[in-house]
């Protein structure tokens, strides 16, 4: 009888040990270990690089963004103002403008936009209306694609410019087979045209 009860409390002290530790050990995970797992950012860090990426190309246009300067004389080629905006927009104006540009003709200011393509440089498509010099007749849309390389300090730009004119009609984004008018091509160094603050510290 003795043997029997030693063996009766065994078993329960063995229950009361074992038991316990499997319903802990069954117990749910906390709840905040399952909301970081469903967490919307783990599952897309997509989201998170194009985020970066939009920043980066946004701080990269407030560097650039500016207005550029190219002084040539008359006989050694084209002098130019060069605008950059940080939204991705640009424009140029040229000394050429009316007096035998492309063509023979005139043509207006070019406008168009620039896309990063470097740690320093842009590519941009630009486009202006050209004109006949004796009768002033529309010839047709110029485009031209320019490259430009800026320098560490972002105080000088090394650019090229390549383009054609196509008649009235055609499309110059999308010409197809059609022949343009004229080519024409360019390079230069651009200037950063920066504000003199000298003779306004003087006056103080």
């Amino acid at each position: 009888m003795r043997i029997k009860a030693l063996y009766i409390g065994a078993v329960f002290l063995f229950g009361m040990v074992i038991f316990p530790s499997l319903v802990f050990s069954a117990s749910p995970e906390p709840q905040s270990k399952k909301a970081k797992q469903s967490s919307p950012l783990i599952k897309k860090p997509a989201v998170l690089v194009e985020g970066k990426g939009k920043e980066a190309t946004k701080s990269f246009g407030v560097r650039i963004a500016g207005t550029y300067i190219v002084a040539r004389e008359t006989d050694a080629g084209i002098s130019r103002i060069l605008t950059i905006f940080a939204d991705g927009n640009l424009s140029s104006i040229q000394s050429i403008q009316f007096n035998a540009g492309a063509g023979g003709g005139w043509f207006s200011n070019q406008q168009g936009a620039w896309k990063r393509a470097g740690p320093r440089e842009i590519r941009a498509t630009v486009f202006d209306l050209s004109y006949g010099s004796q009768t002033g007749d529309f010839l047709g849309i110029a485009v031209a694609g320019y490259d430009l390389q800026f320098d560490k300090t972002f105080q000088t730009v090394t650019g090229t410019a390549e383009g054609k004119i196509f008649s009235p009609g055609v499309d110059p984004m999308n010409p197809g087979d059609a022949e343009p008018i004229d080519e024409f091509s360019d390079t230069f160094e651009a200037q950063r045209v920066v504000v003199d603050t000298s003779t306004d510290e003087e006056g103080d």
